[in-house]
């Protein structure tokens, strides 16, 4: 069962409200139909993610970031994650609200805990995209998700495929008529929050990339049987050869790995 909606204009969630919203399907899977052939690869990981995000805890972009960058990789895409902040703008008729996730004024600092007050997003040259699959922290937009869980999605954005280009940018993405999202890129923060990898999380992140990518492939396979996909397997030979059973990802490793005693 899901549970029922905040109201549009009721009081936006605490840190201990913090989940995901519910939903038994995400509504990225829809846009496999619709969305350009060169991009369902991409949306196939977001989708698969996205899916798996359900109730869940939000605010956990650095490994999220490396999952996602990982699973692509597998897959032959370039991808890779880089620090930014992201900025998030509601405008009305008399004011803008503006939200910050992230910082940019200063370095960001990993806690004892393993959390940072920093942000993360992916950077995919193959897909000239911005990927940023955790802005939905972001109180302002939690509420909204709360409410239509299209608002949890990860979003993503158009960049330049090079990378002096892509780190002189700064990319917007309108995510309805009066709200919209912003980025600085601080590339040279990324490796300040290794430390949210370390300890426990350190090696789910490989084995998440894995599963995601396995997951992926399986969606993509799913989509060709919906629609045409020819064009993308000859620009993306890897993929091809994955889908044809002519290459293969690493064997998932026994249930029991993942998931073991405490």
């Amino acid at each position: 069962m899901i549970p029922p909606t905040r109201a549009p204009g009721s009081r936006r969630p605490r840190a201990a409200d913090a989940l995901m919203p519910v939903y038994e399907c995400s509504p990225m899977f829809g846009r496999l139909v619709e969305a350009p052939v060169e991009l369902v690869p991409l949306l196939a990981v977001l989708a698969v993610l996205h899916q798996a995000q359900s109730g869940m805890p939000v605010g956990t972009c650095v490994p999220t970031s490396y999952q996602i960058s990982g699973a692509l990789r597998l897959l032959g895409f370039e991808a890779e994650p880089v620090a930014a902040c992201a900025k998030l703008y509601r405008v009305t008729d008399t004011f803008t609200e503006v939200s910050e996730v992230g910082v940019w004024k200063r370095p960001p600092v990993v806690h004892a805990d393993g959390t940072t007050n920093g942000h993360m997003v992916v950077w995919t040259p193959s897909f000239a995209q911005l990927v940023d699959a955790t802005l939905v922290q972001d109180p302002l937009l939690l509420t909204a998700a709360h409410v239509d869980p299209v608002y949890s999605t990860p979003v993503f954005v158009d960049v330049p495929a090079g990378w002096e280009a892509f780190i002189a940018e700064r990319p917007v993405a309108w995510l309805d008529d009066r709200l919209y999202a912003s980025w600085v890129l601080q590339p040279e923060w990324t490796r300040l929050m290794d430390p949210v990898l370390e300890g426990e999380t350190g090696p789910v992140v490989p084995l998440g990339a894995l599963r995601l990518a396995t997951d992926a492939l399986r969606l993509v396979a799913s989509v060709g049987q919906e629609r045409d996909l020819s064009g993308m397997l000859t620009r993306y030979p890897r993929l091809g050869a994955l889908l044809r059973g002519e290459d293969h990802l690493p064997a998932m490793p026994p249930e029991p790995l993942l998931h073991p005693d405490p």
